[in-house]
């Protein structure tokens, strides 16, 4: 492995372990990389795993290209977390909506005093529907005699997030346009050094067969 390809191993462990903000010596000055991922292992071995799918893909030759390839494997975690990012805010939704249908249905004609209990169980039983599946049966059960189903929960809830996965999705395709940039860059780049070996082979068996004369 050579000086860059060890570089990048080290600066992506390091910033794997760390995950702050850390100032990386490029040569002509010191430029600020944000940290990524993971203090939790799962989401290290991720981390790692993505790039090395870049690496063995790409299989960098320079200095510039393992730069290049460093930056690729940011793009990809940037979008894999967003794609995570999103997937919360669906189920913290749905929680939210399940928490607030109950509180509609318990809460009717129950007196003032009562509201603030009824208020915690229902959080409990929201918490509940999300994460035990013999809860989560009760509670559909209850809400499906009351004409209320899960396709109009989530109808509600993809409504309600809208916004925020269209931002999230503004942000997936910039990462995305900006790693395909970054691509064709490489295949660019290697394309012209190609070009240019060739160029000089054919002008070293000219000069070969010049002196051959």
């Amino acid at each position: 492995m050579n000086d860059a390809a060890g570089w990048l191993t080290r600066c992506s462990n390091e910033r794997a372990r760390q995950n702050e903000r850390h100032l990386v010596d490029f040569g002509a000055g010191r430029a600020p990389i944000l940290c990524r991922p993971v203090c939790i292992a799962t989401r290290r071995r991720d981390f790692e795993a993505i790039r090395q799918m870049m690496i063995d893909d790409i299989k960098p030759e320079t200095n510039l290209e393992w730069l290049w390839v460093f930056d690729l494997v940011e793009l990809s975690w940037e979008i894999l977390r967003y794609r995570r990012l999103k997937q919360k805010i669906l189920q913290a939704s749905r929680v939210q909506a399940i928490k607030a249908l109950l509180q509609r249905l318990d809460g009717a004609g129950m007196p003032e005093s009562a509201l603030q209990n009824m208020r915690l169980q229902t959080m409990r039983n929201a918490a509940e529907w999300l994460e035990e599946p013999g809860a989560a049966k009760e509670i559909e059960t209850r809400l499906e005699r009351h004409r209320i189903d899960l396709v109009a929960i989530n109808a509600k809830v993809f409504i309600q997030t809208r916004g925020t996965f269209a931002l999230f999705d503004s942000l997936m395709q910039s990462a995305q346009s900006r790693r395909i940039i970054l691509l064709r860059e490489i295949n660019s780049r290697r394309g012209s050094v190609a070009q240019k070996l060739s160029e000089n082979m054919v002008e070293r068996r000219k000069g070969a067969r010049f002196n051959a004369r």
